[in-house]
C-alpha cells in the first residue's frame, strides 16, 4: 500500500517459504492462504524464493506455494505464480555451482512464451550446474543406484544436515544467552535474526556518523572480532527497532562456538562502552 501511495505501479510479492531471509523461520499453511488472498486482492503476481525447502529443523513441514495456491477455491487458485529453486542453499549448498530452475503457473500463455524465448536466446548454466540441479531434484535411489551410491549420498547429506540443525541451536541458545540481544528459536535455512536493544548513547553516536545504530554495531564486531553480520536496516525493519542478520555455515561446531564466545566478548564491551 505504501508503495502504491507513492506512485510505484507494483507488479509482484516476493515470498520465501521458510522467511529463511533474514529471519529464519517458516511460513504456516494460514501464513501462505493469506498472503495468496492479499495477491488475488491487489493483482499480483507470487514470486516464490523455496531454495530452503529441506532446511527445516523444526516440527513444520516444507508446503510449497503451488499446492497451497491449487489447494484453494476459485478464484484464489488463478493467482499467477512462479516458483524458484536453486542448488545454491538448501542442503546441496553449492554457491559455486550455478543451477536451478523457476516454474510458472497460471501464467498467461503470451507471458509464458516470452519467458521461454528469453531463456532461449541467454547462455544456459554450465554443465556442472545443470549436473548439480539434477541430482538436487533427483537424487541417488534404492533400486536405480548401487547401493554405494545410495549410503555416500545419505551419509554426506546426514552429516551437512545434522550440522545445520545442531547450529542452529546452538545459535539461538548463544544469541539468547547475551545481554542486550533477543532472538526466536530458528526454524529453518541458515539465519537467526536478533533484535538489539542498543544503549541510547549507541545511538546517538551512530548518528552522529551517518550511519544506522545497528550498522555502526556490525562495523564495530567485525573491526573486534572478525565476525560479519548484516544489519537489519539493510533489509527494512519497523521504526526504533535494531536487528542483525548472522548465518549458521561455519562447518566445525567447536570452531563456531568460539566465534560466538568472541562475539559475546565485544558485545560486552560494545556495551560497556556506550552505556557509560
Amino acid at each position: 500500500k505504501k508503495a502504491s501511495d507513492a506512485g510505484t505501479n507494483v507488479k509482484g510479492d516476493s515470498d520465501n517459504s521458510t522467511r529463511g531471509i533474514p529471519t529464519g523461520q517458516v511460513m504456516t499453511k494460514q501464513n501462505m492462504e493469506d498472503i495468496v488472498k492479499f495477491c488475488h486482492k491487489n493483482s499480483l503476481v507470487i514470486l516464490a524464493d523455496e531454495v530452503y525447502q529441506k532446511n527445516i529443523y523444526r516440527e513444520k513441514p516444507f508446503i510449497s506455494f503451488k499446492k497451497v495456491v491449487y489447494g484453494m477455491p476459485a478464484p484464489y487458485n488463478e493467482v499467477e505464480l512462479i516458483s524458484f529453486h536453486s542448488t545454491s542453499k538448501g542442503v546441496v549448498g553449492e554457491c559455486g555451482l550455478r543451477g536451478g530452475y523457476m516454474e510458472l503457473d497460471n501464467i498467461d500463455s503470451f507471458v509464458s512464451e516470452q519467458i521461454l524465448k528469453l531463456r532461449s536466446i541467454s547462455l544456459c548454466s554450465n554443465t556442472v550446474g545443470q549436473v548439480m540441479t539434477e541430482l538436487m531434484v533427483n537424487p541417488p535411489k534404492a533400486g536405480v543406484n548401487s547401493p554405494e551410491v545410495v549410503a555416500k549420498h545419505q551419509k554426506e547429506y546426514d552429516i551437512v544436515f545434522g550440522g545445520l540443525k545442531k547450529r542452529s541451536v546452538l545459535l539461538a541458545d548463544k544469541l539468547n544467552s547475551i545481554p542486550g540481544l533477543k532472538t526466536n528459536n530458528i526454524e529453518g535455512a541458515l539465519y537467526a535474526y536478533p533484535s538489539i536493544f542498543l544503549p541510547e548513547r549507541a545511538i546517538k553516536a551512530a548518528k552522529e556518523k551517518g550511519l544506522a545504530p545497528d550498522a555502526m554495531y556490525c562495523v564495530e564486531a567485525l573491526e573486534e572480532c572478525g565476525l560479519v553480520l548484516v544489519p537489519g536496516s539493510g533489509c527494512g525493519q519497523k521504526e526504533g527497532t535494531y536487528h542483525f542478520r548472522i548465518t549458521n555455515l561455519i562447518l566445525d561446531t567447536e570452531e563456531f562456538d568460539q566465534a560466538l564466545e568472541a562475539f559475546k566478548r565485544f558485545n560486552a564491551k560494545f556495551f560497556a562502552k556506550y552505556s557509560q
